[in-house]
């Protein structure tokens, strides 16, 4: 439990495994049931691909599959990096896991209910439905460009809610919720109220005092989530943790992050990517760059956007948006249309490598003439 985040990185192995022959694993299907030489700019991911230093390490984490991955050795690393206690960090298999949990921990009884966004991402207030808990939907305005209106947000929550569920920053609105914001609800809120702050493309995000400063203040309403899904482009490993105080974290863990939740690949690309800025700059500088060619590009088609630190893009397509998604996905190019969110007039671009960047933009443009 004591080797270094490079130790991991560059260790030797334990035991030489056999090699699977080229012949072995060249049936497999890795197209996800998409078509060959798709375009894929409707899942959120961070085409870069995960740091080398990752990439080593999940490969001796395979060699090393045989053990369960325990996630002491990685509440440790992430609480070294936020200066706070390892009981105050939970790890699992995304930070989903622990959001699923939410609704399981405290929304304990039929009249309870969750305040959520509509234009914003859904799964976690529709699990909660399911459970048979309520929802209350505040909507972000196209009148306010979509952003979080803190009044709103309050005057939803009644003696009966237990969760406000928040994605800062957005999806598919790229929409900021501010420190002084974060604050304000946190204070605000009733005691029986837990604010949720759902921050998978937080790490995408400079120049804003990082919420976790609250939990280290010692604010017990408040759960930070974080995934290494997106801006450490780790998707498929199923990587991520929260950070809360100590007696959130024990509510979660009750249905969240046991200590084998994290598998030994995720495990090790964990370990070496915690820390390793050179990585973080690199991915931030992507998303800057693609950003700006994107706004450039929609911009001289005369297409409005929102945009903020993640790794998508808000276009305004009109009303024809749904027949312009199925016109680029008969020509292989996938995008998400806006109709899930209410927002039936835009679409959400992933941003993909240049040559997918160039290539949606130049089948756009051919498409709306």
């Amino acid at each position: 439990m004591g080797a270094s985040v490079a130790s991991i990185a560059v260790a030797p192995t334990v035991f030489n495994a056999p090699a699977i022959a080229q012949n072995e694993t060249s049936d497999i299907d890795w197209s996800m049931g998409f078509p060959d030489d798709a375009t894929l700019l409707n899942r959120n991911e961070n085409p870069i691909g995960p740091s080398p230093k990752a990439i080593e390490a999940a490969k001796l984490g395979i060699e090393k599959s045989f053990r369960y991955a325990d996630s002491i050795y990685i509440k440790s690393l992430l609480a070294g990096q936020f200066d706070v206690d390892a009981d105050h960090v939970l790890v699992g298999t995304g930070s989903g896991e622990m959001l699923n949990a939410a609704p399981l921990a405290y929304m304990t009884d039929s009249n309870h209910n969750m305040v959520a966004t509509w234009e914003s991402y859904r799964p976690i207030p529709g699990r909660a439905q399911r459970l048979g808990g309520k929802v209350k939907w505040v909507n972000l305005l196209p009148e306010e460009n979509y952003q979080y209106d803190v009044d709103r947000l309050l005057s939803a929550v009644d003696e009966n809610t237990r969760l406000l569920f928040m994605v800062t920053p957005n999806n598919p609105t790229g929409t900021i919720l501010s420190y002084a914001n974060i604050k304000r609800l946190a204070d605000e809120l009733p005691e029986h109220v837990l604010l949720i702050l759902d921050g998978a493309y937080r790490d995408f995000q400079e120049g804003e005092t990082d919420e976790i400063e609250l939990v280290k203040q010692g604010y017990k309403n408040i759960l930070v989530t974080r995934t290494f899904s997106k801006t450490y482009a780790m998707a498929g490993l199923r990587a991520g943790y929260a950070v809360a105080h100590p007696d959130v974290i024990r509510k979660i863990a009750q249905f969240a992050g046991s200590p084998t939740s994290t598998n030994m690949a995720g495990f090790g690309a964990m370990a070496a990517s915690i820390g390793d800025m050179d990585y973080l700059r690199k991915s931030r500088d992507f998303v800057n760059n693609a950003r700006t060619y994107f706004e450039r590009e929609l911009g001289a088609m005369r297409i409005n956007t929102l945009a903020g630190p993640p790794i998508f893009i808000l276009a305004e397509t009109g009303e024809n948006t749904q027949a312009i998604s199925d016109e680029l996905r008969s020509r292989k190019i996938f995008v998400r249309p806006g109709g899930e969110w209410g927002m039936s007039n835009h679409m959400r671009v992933s941003y993909g490598l240049d040559h997918e960047n160039a290539a949606f933009i130049a089948a756009l443009k051919d498409i709306i003439g």
